[in-house]
């Protein structure tokens, strides 16, 4: 995204400069939401105030959301096709080998000393292994421990500057070579800063009520008196208004709360996910096991599509989402389907929007707090953990075999690991008569792993290491293997 905000914003219109960009892009990696939708918001708040500002993010959001919103059309008709169910099983084991890449480029960013990376892992293996704690909790304590790690350290190195001080000034004195002169440092003077508290609580008050409705957009194609910022806005205001109409078809005709809870729920994942859209993925992992809206098979797919299709991965994610849970809640009734799909979309971007507007008022304070980057130190470990988490949820259904168990009538996908581990003594007496050491070990990774997957994700992931290509030149290839080496499989138990 990032070179294309320079190319469009910085070159071509002049609305911002390079410093401004690097910036903004720094602090959107730092705050929730999807970095490049809150880059958007920054410089959209640069140019037309908070009106700008969210018409920006609207205009940013409304391609990816057009595209998925077909995708997702398309894909619930064809979803039972062998060559989509197959495609999209090649995928996912590009997808595997895309997010460890991605995994690779945040370790290097986020992870800082020993005690960063030993939160990263302590939070990724936490998030595998238990699974009563929820997901805000870490990222509760990783702000906590952040500040507490980085006090220390500070404490620490102030410590030693001081000793390091006072050594040298007693070499100076016994040596008698240098003189030593005082100077007297004045404190610069604070600048005061001043904040319209009225226009802020005239945000946020007509925020909460107007953003849901699409009233912002209206009003700004209303009141500003530019043709190209009209032309703009009504490029998405068609969009966005009709959430209006199917709101008050819902309050007054069908009325489900759904979409209510879609809003909510993605309100939440917007304001917990830090470290760009990626870091979503753990969160709606978790939302799908709360809510039973899809399972992980599901969720891989939706992550596919996501890397396949313009925009940032959290807003595709999030329109996936909203788009599949509303079409099953109202039997395939599309318009429902649609607005779903605009509700949860605005909920996972409204956060980021009312925490960068609020930022951007304080923008000077904020970058250079060092209180602030204290937390982060934490937060930013703890996020990448989280995300780590999320991997291994999509090894287990891209590498490993996946086993359903129907006996009861339901499908319910069985725990690969613990699955192939009860097994092994059976199938190695299956295969090679007895059941040495061995043998068991080879029926174990037999049964857990799909070797033919674990091949491609090998020969992807070179290429994506190596060369560093466009992601969507690999999905294809992936989604071509996977036509052609017929990977989806699926074994009933």
């Amino acid at each position: 995204m990032l070179p294309l905000l320079q190319r469009e914003l910085v070159d071509n219109k002049g609305w911002v400069t390079n410093e401004e960009i690097t910036d903004y892009y720094a602090i959107g990696q730092c705050t929730p939401g999807v970095i490049s939708v809150n880059v958007a918001t920054f410089i959209g708040m640069k140019r037309k105030g908070v009106l700008g500002g969210i018409v920006a993010t609207l205009g940013f959001i409304t391609p990816a959301f057009l595209i998925i919103f077909i995708i997702a059309s398309l894909l619930t008709s064809f979803a039972s096709n062998i060559f989509v169910k197959n495609a999209l099983a090649g995928i996912r084991v590009c997808v595997f080998s895309l997010v460890l890449y991605a995994i690779v480029g945040l370790a290097k960013k986020n992870i800082k000393d020993l005690l960063s990376f030993a939160l990263t892992v302590s939070v990724a293996l936490l998030a595998i292994l238990v699974d009563v704690i929820p997901l805000y909790a870490y990222v509760i304590f990783a702000g906590f421990y952040g500040f507490f790690v980085c006090f220390i350290k500070d404490k620490i190195k102030k410590k030693k500057e001081l000793k390091n001080i006072n050594i040298d000034n007693q070499e100076l004195k016994i040596e008698e070579k240098i003189e030593i002169k005082e100077e007297t440092v004045i404190p610069e003077k604070k600048k005061r800063f001043n904040i319209n508290y009225k226009d802020i609580l005239l945000f946020m008050l007509g925020f909460f009520v107007g953003a849901i409705f699409g009233v912002f957009s209206f009003f700004s194609f209303y009141f500003v008196k530019n043709k190209k910022y009209k032309t703009g806005v009504s490029s998405s205001l068609i969009i966005w208004i009709i959430l209006l109409i199917g709101l008050l078809i819902l309050l007054f005709n069908d009325y489900n709360p759904i979409i209510f809870v879609l809003y909510g729920q993605f309100f939440k994942v917007g304001t917990l996910s830090l470290g760009g859209g990626l870091a979503t993925l753990p969160f709606l992992k978790e939302l799908g096991i709360s809510t039973g809206w899809y399972n992980d098979l599901e969720l891989a797919n939706m992550l596919a599509v996501s890397e396949s299709t313009p925009g940032g991965i959290g807003v595709n994610m999030s329109t996936y989402v909203g788009y599949t849970v509303a079409f099953n809640e109202f039997n395939g009734n599309y318009f429902l389907a649609f607005l779903g799909s605009i509700v949860s979309t605005l909920g996972l971007v409204s956060p980021s929007i009312l925490i960068i507007i609020i930022i951007s008022l304080i923008l000077n304070k904020f970058k250079d707090n060092k209180y602030v980057n204290w937390c982060f130190y934490g937060l930013r470990a703890a996020s990448l953990g989280l995300i780590i988490a999320a991997l291994y949820s999509i090894l287990k259904i891209s590498i490993f075999n996946i086993f359903i168990d129907n006996s009861s009538g339901a499908d319910v996908t069985l725990n690969s690991i613990s699955y192939a581990f009860d097994n092994a003594k059976t199938e190695a007496l299956r295969l090679y008569g007895n059941a040495g050491f061995f043998e068991m070990i080879g029926a174990f990774f037999n049964l857990l792993i799909n070797f033919k997957n674990l091949a491609i994700a090998l020969i992807l992931g070179i290429g994506i290491f190596k060369f560093k290509k466009h992601p969507i030149l690999y999905i294809a290839i992936s989604a071509t293997l996977g036509i052609v080496f017929n990977l989806y499989s699926v074994n009933y138990v």
